[in-house]
């Protein structure tokens, strides 16, 4: 019987040579296995956070409606604009900033009496356009409200004191004129989109209130840009352009932002 042969020496050093170079392509490997691990919930979060601005604008902007005063004759007047757009780029005619004016609840008037001055109460008509809910017509104190008189100007203001006794409300501040007896009035929400630069230098989008108070929507925003599109001067649709970062930034995660672009049609173009 012949005896057990062992491994030779170029056997053993064959072996811990292959086992060397199986190791090392494993180290290597793990690295990029293990960042594509640690990006993925970064990943899926950025997704969310791109779906979560896309549905607040398109919200807003479908939203939009237009409103308008009746001429004496009974037919609507001009209507004033749905969609505010501002801070323009004179490079590419886009914008910055986006304001959504919309209606808000059940208050609505008309005004009785020429209005005494920019700072003056609005008198509303007791008729059947003034609701009989809310304080006076449907509109309480701190609602908001928009004024739009037949030519299509109007101004948004805060409501700071209703008068049963006398059917009027008193505007927060002045407006930018005295507003004549058949403007209307609506309860509206008055919501303007832009980017608010915070404290570690990064850009969040933000929504501030008629009254001021500035909500965040999303953060590490990169850019954010409005295209208007007015066939025949009348606006039918924004483009709205967004590109959206990681929040902790980190190369070895391979977490690339995310733009996207989104065409909205207002349902009353203006």
């Amino acid at each position: 019987m012949m005896g057990s042969r062992g491994f030779s020496l170029v056997e053993l050093l064959v072996a811990l040579t292959v086992c060397a170079l199986l190791s090392g392509a494993i180290a290597a490997v793990t690295p990029q296995a293990r960042a594509a691990f640690d990006a993925t919930p970064e990943a899926l979060e950025l997704q969310q956070r791109v779906r979560t601005a896309v549905d607040v604008l398109a919200i807003a902007v479908r939203s939009a409606a237009l409103l308008a005063a009746d001429r004496d004759d009974g037919t609507a007047g001009e209507p004033v604009a749905a969609v505010d757009l501002s801070e323009p780029d004179e490079a590419d005619g886009r914008f910055h900033v986006l304001r959504v004016v919309a209606p808000a609840g059940p208050g609505r008037g008309v005004l009785a009496s020429d209005q005494a001055g920019s700072s003056g109460a609005l008198r509303l008509k007791p008729d059947a356009v003034c609701p009989s809910v809310g304080e006076v017509c449907g509109f309480v104190a701190d609602g908001v409200a928009a004024i739009v008189d037949v030519d299509g100007g109007y101004d948004v203001f805060t409501i700071a004191a209703t008068s049963k006794g006398a059917n009027s409300i008193s505007p927060a501040s002045a407006l930018s004129r005295a507003y004549p007896s058949g403007s209307a009035l609506f309860e509206v929400s008055a919501d303007t989109y832009y980017l608010d630069q915070q404290p570690d230098a990064s850009f969040s989008l933000v929504r501030e209130t008629a009254a001021g108070a500035v909500q965040p929507i999303v953060d590490h925003v990169l850019a954010f840009a409005v295209t208007p599109w007015r066939p025949a001067a009348v606006l039918h649709r924004v483009d709205i352009e967004m590109q959206i970062g990681a929040r902790v930034p980190d190369p070895r995660r391979h977490v690339p932002a995310r733009a996207r672009r989104l065409s909205i049609s207002l349902r009353n173009p203006s």
